[in-house]
């Protein structure tokens, strides 16, 4: 049963953040050209909740994600609202037709659109600081809807590696969490919602949000004084299904058929909200966090000299970096600084970021084994300083680009050690006060 009904005080605020035609877009390393068009407008949207002594500030931007600019957006948000960095969340929806703005893309662009990126950090800002000086009284509800969109990208390909195809068979999160912000008179102010697949259903060089910007227009058309905020979730081997059911390749989309889908996912959000049921969320506020060092394993020489060899130029940097630093006897980071924030109210709801693509597999696990401790759960990857794809354990033997590919274009030593996933899921749980 849930603790008695709370009154949180909450406030919510969207900013445009689409950035200028002509700057280069990020996510797919073989796209050189810069940007030539809008197909549709991105929004960052921000919700300040607190109870009477926590505050809580959650931002979700369409984005690949705010990777190293994570720190600059919070001390910022911290100066105008006193919100410990620990409290902010902020979390990329990871289209790939949003600007550069990591500075691993300088490699592949050379230099970023640094008077977009000034804006970008200077617009999320102010938009949370609008949405903390907003504050009302507010409830709180949450459902869970179904939308079917998604579909693994791991197909095994009989051998003990996998295939980048589609595989329905393989895991996959179907689950649309919807978390609604109503006045204490019953109307609807704010929802978040989330749902776990990469938003890559097209490339090109037209600037957009993929399924999620459509996902907004159908929530917007049904509640035109809604704000509402999309919150990524374990999606990083997951991507919209084919328009073909039948098809064994991922083809690019057509405008109109993102949009399809995206009022899909808009659609499942809408039933939750007017047909539910949804649960009253109560209880205080509380937020940990905490630093891991997520151990890569040691460089295979061996790998490395072939990869000086190899016809694909991503594995050939690689290999490159690392002979050059084995040469000069400079160190090589073995380590990678991966950040969790562990979010609960009460026992009605549980909340854990992740701050990686972190494979599917990653949310499932957390939902089985938080289902007994809290009535609900948000888990959402792609958060704050996202460090690439986390694999699972049992993915790691199978290799591919989770595992093993997004390691060298991030010029690591090796796939993660197979002690990463209990790890993550350790820490999460210790955060939330509970034992596994």
């Amino acid at each position: 049963m849930g603790e008695p009904n709370t009154t949180y005080r909450v406030g919510i605020s969207t900013v445009d953040i689409t950035p200028p035609v002509g700057i280069f877009l990020a996510g797919f390393a073989a796209r050189q050209e810069p940007s030539t068009d809008v197909y549709h407008m991105l929004r960052a949207t921000a919700i300040a909740i607190e109870d009477d002594h926590t505050p809580l500030m959650m931002v979700g931007a369409e984005i690949l994600g705010f990777y190293e600019r994570t720190e600059a957006v919070r001390d910022r948000i911290h100066k105008a609202t006193g919100i410990p960095h620990a409290n902010i969340v902020l979390n990329g929806s990871h289209t790939h037709c949003g600007p550069c703005i990591r500075e691993i893309d300088r490699e592949r662009h050379g230099e970023l659109d640094e008077e977009y990126i000034e804006s970008l950090i200077g617009k999320v800002s102010q938009c949370a600081t609008s949405a903390w000086n907003s504050r009302i009284p507010a409830r709180l509800r949450f459902g869970v809807g179904h939308c079917d969109i998604a579909v693994s990208r791991r197909k095994p390909d009989g051998q003990g590696g996998v295939e980048w195809k589609p595989a329905p068979d393989e895991s996959h999160d179907h689950q649309v969490p919807v978390l609604t912000i109503e006045t204490l008179e019953g109307a609807l102010r704010g929802v978040i919602f989330s749902y776990a697949c990469h938003p890559t259903s097209r490339g090109g060089t037209s600037i957009g949000g993929d399924y999620v910007c459509f996902a907004y227009d159908r929530i917007n058309g049904k509640y035109p004084q809604v704000n509402a905020c999309f919150i990524q979730g374990c999606g990083g081997d997951q991507k919209t299904k084919p328009v073909d059911p039948a098809s064994d390749r991922f083809i690019p989309r057509e405008i109109d058929e993102i949009e399809q889908i995206g009022t899909q996912l808009g659609e499942a959000v809408i039933q939750v909200i007017e047909s539910g049921p949804m649960a009253d969320i109560s209880g205080p506020i509380s937020v940990a966090r905490s630093i891991l060092d997520l151990e890569t394993e040691h460089p295979d020489l061996d790998l490395v000299e072939a990869g000086l060899k190899d016809s694909r130029e991503f594995v050939k940097s690689w290999a490159k970096h690392l002979k050059n630093a084995i040469d000069s006897g400079e160190p090589l980071p073995a380590t990678v600084s991966f950040e969790t924030q562990s979010i609960r109210f009460g026992q009605t709801l549980g909340i854990v970021t992740l701050s990686g693509e972190m494979c599917v597999e990653h949310g499932l696990r957390l939902k089985r084994d938080l289902s007994s401790h809290f009535e609900n759960l948000l888990i959402v990857g792609y958060s704050n300083g996202i460090i690439g794809y986390v694999p699972v354990k049992r993915q790691i033997p199978e290799g591919g680009y989770e595992v093993w590919f997004s390691q060298q274009y991030m010029k690591r030593t090796g796939p993660y050690v197979e002690e990463t996933e209990d790890l993550i899921h350790e820490i999460a749980h210790r955060n939330l006060g509970i034992r596994i």
